[in-house]
């Protein structure tokens, strides 16, 4: 089940579940799912809540007890059960399927942790979880989700934003849906309801973006311009170190004109990828599609006049870190498929 069934589900004033397995990284969306859960129940009469975290040296024999425990006042509880790690471990796991073997009448138990990977959804507890009650998986948004996301709470706010506004406000934080909620929370105080056009969403919103050098290279890989520009962008404005920059892109440039060479060789894809580390091949194989007819003597050139820049070996009269930036984009950019004129 995903997050819009569950809050369906939630929507219909049905009898609850006796216990919901919320899985998942996205932090807004896991919060407003418990949230809405515990909202529901204190609606149906369970109108305490026990927080248990599950840290190291937990005891789980707290859990039967409490599940055990007769609550005050006869009032039914919610039992809110926090894993930090995916895995509860072997003792855990005993706990949980002890539990939902006797699952009590006047408790409903709320679990939430972090994205669980394809073998911890097969095992014992998780199925166990499932068959009792409701499993939910919280997964990332795509951009296209991302901006319908973003869209449709500002509207929900009473605000009318441009396609522009929507995309701008998406661009500043980067899948954050977290910062993407505050930032809209700001935008309603500072104007209210009605239209948001993209200068008010320019001067009110912070850029929340934080990038590595690694978020250059999915960049790079994907042949996205646009982020490529923004994420060096940022990476000039945090102090990047631009010998690291070039390092991640020298290392694209081994193994992409590598495999592109063998791949114009051999016709051969599969043998092509075998010069590329297995687990980068899944990542790689679009942008060596891409590049398997691009000018790899340029480009190997570029990356030896850019070392050389950045060392102040260069004969260019232009020697600063602003031409060295420049030089780090068109690289990137050649690297994405896009042919640039040096500045």
């Amino acid at each position: 089940m995903n997050i819009d069934q569950l809050m369906r589900m939630l929507g219909e004033n049905k009898p609850l579940s006796p216990v919901y397995l919320l899985s998942g990284d996205e932090p807004l969306q896991i919060m407003e799912a418990s949230d809405a859960v515990r909202a529901v129940a204190r609606k149906q009469g369970f109108e305490e809540r026990e927080i248990l975290r599950v840290e190291a040296g937990f005891d789980w024999t707290a859990l039967g007890q409490s599940a055990d425990a007769l609550s005050l006042f006869s009032q039914r509880k919610v039992l809110d059960l926090r894993l930090e790690k995916q895995s509860p471990g072997k003792v855990g796991s005993k706990a949980l399927i002890e539990y939902v073997q006797r699952i009590p009448d006047d408790k409903v138990l709320l679990i939430t942790c972090g994205r669980l990977d394809a073998r911890q959804k097969n095992s014992a507890w998780v199925k166990a979880l499932d068959k009792a009650g409701v499993f939910v998986q919280v997964w990332d948004f795509s951009l296209a989700q991302t901006l319908g996301w973003v869209a449709k709470r500002m509207r929900a706010q009473g605000m009318q934003p441009t396609q522009e506004a929507v995309r701008l406000l998406t661009e500043r934080v980067e899948g954050n849906l977290l910062a993407a909620a505050q930032e809209i929370d700001k935008l309603k105080l500072l104007h209210g309801d009605g239209a948001i056009n993209e200068e008010q969403v320019l001067a009110a919103v912070s850029d929340s973006s934080r990038f590595t050098i690694f978020d250059l290279s999915t960049a790079v890989t994907q042949g996205d311009s646009r982020r490529i520009q923004h994420v060096l962008y940022h990476l000039r404005q945090e102090g990047t170190a631009t010998p690291l920059v070039l390092w991640v892109l020298n290392d694209l440039v081994s193994q992409l004109s590598d495999a592109c060479y063998e791949l114009r060789q051999t016709g051969s894809e599969q043998q092509a990828l075998s010069k590329i580390p297995r687990p980068r091949q899944k990542t790689l194989q679009p942008a060596m599609r891409r590049l398997q007819s691009a000018d790899w003597p340029l480009i190997l050139q570029k990356t030896i006049n850019v070392d050389r820049l950045i060392k102040g070996l260069s004969i260019v009269a232009n020697k600063g870190e602003a031409r060295v930036w420049v030089e780090l984009l068109n690289l990137s950019l050649l690297l994405a498929g896009t042919r640039v004129v040096a500045a």
